[in-house]
């Protein structure tokens, strides 16, 4: 989440020196022995053993490095505000991953576009396998910004934005547990489950823990939803299906979820 050189605007006299000067010497040197390949630049650092670290420190660390400086482990990271959307489709099955072509008009609730002059043409419709493609291909409108993208610190159109500040605000919670777009992937997430694990609720729970935690789930774990599942029918009074689908909307805000660690 931070370069070498720390302020990526300014390489000059005001700037930030690099914390590690002999490293991205050899960088650059790599950068144009192969051809300004970027892609083979992103293999070689993302297969680094300094960028595979986990995000633990020791006490030692800690006292010498407290800024983590000499990248003596992983710095937590949470997902850009496109991740979040992607991994959110991803998690569910739906993500279209197809490349190129034109930009598509994302999911768009009525009261964002009651917000705008011309509500009835604010916004396009595309059809909806487009709306489900990679966020990178949204359309860019600097008077109304996609929610979800906008409550996750997305960039600012109307200036250049050479990095992002991550915030903590209440308005990312409520995207994730209240938005009409999240409810949905919730749904769809729900029937992915059922598709793949069958009818029994523990295999399911699993399986969406699985998919969207990147890792295999703790038994204690998956009793702990189980629990809260049952709990939503017997005290509730939900049926087995909207029950799964409220688990689903805890699995989409597990911190594990859109954090990297």
């Amino acid at each position: 989440g931070r370069g070498i050189v720390s302020t990526p605007s300014d390489f000059g006299e005001f700037g930030q020196r690099p914390t590690h000067p002999e490293l991205l010497e050899w960088l650059s040197g790599e950068l144009v022995a192969n051809d300004w390949s970027l892609k083979e630049m992103h293999r070689r650092i993302m297969s680094s053993s300094t960028y595979r670290m986990s995000s633990r420190r020791g006490a030692a660390a800690a006292e010498r490095d407290a800024e983590n400086y000499l990248l003596s482990h992983f710095e937590l990271r949470r997902l850009g505000a496109e991740e979040v959307r992607d991994s959110i489709l991803a998690t569910n099955g739906t993500l279209n991953r197809q490349m190129f072509g034109p930009s598509i008009y994302s999911m768009m609730p009525q009261e964002a576009l009651d917000t705008a002059s011309r509500p009835d043409n604010a916004w396009g419709r595309s059809p909806e396998d487009q709306v489900r493609r990679r966020s990178i291909y949204i359309k860019v409108k600097r008077s109304l910004t996609t929610p979800l993208l906008a409550a996750f610190d997305v960039a600012d159109t109307d200036q250049s934005c050479p990095e992002r500040f991550v915030t903590n605000q209440p308005a990312q919670a409520l995207a994730l547990l209240n938005s009409e777009f999240i409810h949905k992937q919730a749904r769809l997430f729900a029937d992915r489950l059922v598709k793949d694990a069958g009818a029994r609720l523990e295999d399911q729970i699993r399986r969406g823990l699985h998919l969207a935690l990147g890792r295999e789930p703790e038994e204690s774990e998956v009793l702990l939803h189980a629990s809260f599942a049952t709990s939503l029918e017997s005290e509730h009074g939900l049926s087995p299906q909207e029950a799964l689908i409220d688990f689903c909307l805890v699995a989409y805000n597990l911190n594990e979820f859109v954090y990297v660690d």
